[in-house]
């Protein structure tokens, strides 16, 4: 019984330990059309800690490069640009989604299916990196 209370009581540190930092949720990576070898990955980020942290990359071993990019829409057309950091301030959220700031994927090289799940690590100025796994999800998803 002591043996269980102190796994329990370890496994209770770690958790909070891990929630300190940045919490990344619900990430995941759209499938790319057929024969195309760009795609994008979003997620939602919780800066928990207690220093503010710059959202500065991403990386995945199906991808040979990644890049954080806006979207804009300047006179009637749609523009995506890289940036160089998004800033996420200690105790703030920030999402990654379609229409906004997004995670380009370049040079994928698999073929991604819906519902597997893939590798991503995120990079930060101010914070440790965060490792996660990204879903793929379909284009009619």
């Amino acid at each position: 019984m002591r043996y269980l209370l102190l796994i329990c009581g370890l496994s209770v540190n770690i958790a909070t330990v891990l929630a300190e930092g940045v919490v990344v949720e619900s990430a995941y990576i759209r499938e790319a059309p057929p024969g195309q070898q760009v795609t994008a990955a979003f997620m939602r980020l919780h800066n928990r800690g207690e220093q503010d942290c710059v959202l500065t990359g991403v990386a995945t071993p199906v991808a040979g490069s990644a890049e954080i990019h806006d979207h804009s829409h300047e006179n009637g057309v749609v523009r995506m640009r890289p940036v160089r950091g998004i800033a996420l301030p200690a105790g703030v959220s920030l999402e990654l989604k379609p229409g906004g700031y997004h995670a380009m994927l370049f040079g994928v090289t698999e073929k991604l299916s819906d519902s597997e799940r893939y590798p991503l690590t995120i990079y930060f100025d101010g914070c440790q990196p965060v490792h996660t796994d990204a879903e793929v999800r379909s284009l009619l998803r």
